[in-house]
């Protein structure tokens, strides 16, 4: 697939079938994500893959979270993060995306001013190279994927459920596209014009 096709027929995924993703696609998604650029080659990012059990376990905590801040604060306290967790339920494969960290210190040790917030910067950008490589590799072999930010409404509660030593940055879910979803329509998008300016 040429990488112009992959840019632009990739789309956001929020519907799956139930047919199992063999490992083995699902280590060349991830594989894709750790050939991103990242900042002094700090690959910072790291991976938690859930399948079967373990992600029925992680999703049912998620779902409690959210349906205590539903209760205790209303809709508009939730967004669309009820929905983001019925797709994280739906997806047969989901990984956890972290950040390791390391560039701020870096940056703190050169005297940089504004060190913590640069090297942070820095290191999420990182993160989010891998998640694109992510995206596109899985699409190009033929699998679906939806990049989650919505875990951040309980990003906390998400981080001591998995007890890592790192940051939670997003979530992706990853499974064959429904019928529905296969022949999923482009988004408008900003033209080049719109968007830039040549100096």
């Amino acid at each position: 697939m040429e990488l112009e096709s992959a840019i632009k027929g990739r789309r956001s995924i929020r519907s799956y079938t139930d047919e199992p993703v063999p490992v083995e696609l699902v280590r060349k998604v991830i594989e894709a994500g750790t050939w991103a650029p990242s900042g002094h080659n700090g690959q910072q990012w790291r991976f938690t893959v859930f399948t079967g059990s373990e992600k029925e376990g992680l999703t049912d905590f998620f779902h409690s979270k959210l349906q205590e801040r539903l209760k205790e604060m209303g809709s508009k306290s939730t967004g669309s993060s009820l929905n983001s967790c019925r797709i994280m339920q739906e997806a047969p494969v989901l990984v956890m995306i972290w950040n390791a960290g390391g560039i701020e210190e870096l940056f703190v040790k050169r005297k940089l001013s504004n060190a913590r917030k640069l090297g942070h910067m820095v290191e999420l950008q990182g993160v989010s190279a891998a998640i694109q490589n992510m995206l596109l590799m899985a699409y190009s072999l033929g699998l679906g994927s939806l990049w989650i930010n919505n875990i951040y409404f309980e990003i906390e509660a998400l981080e001591n459920y998995l007890d890592k030593p790192w940051e939670l940055v997003a979530a992706v879910s990853l499974g064959w596209p429904s019928k529905k979803e296969k022949n999923k329509a482009a988004p408008t998008k900003m033209s080049v014009d719109e968007v830039s300016e040549f100096l």
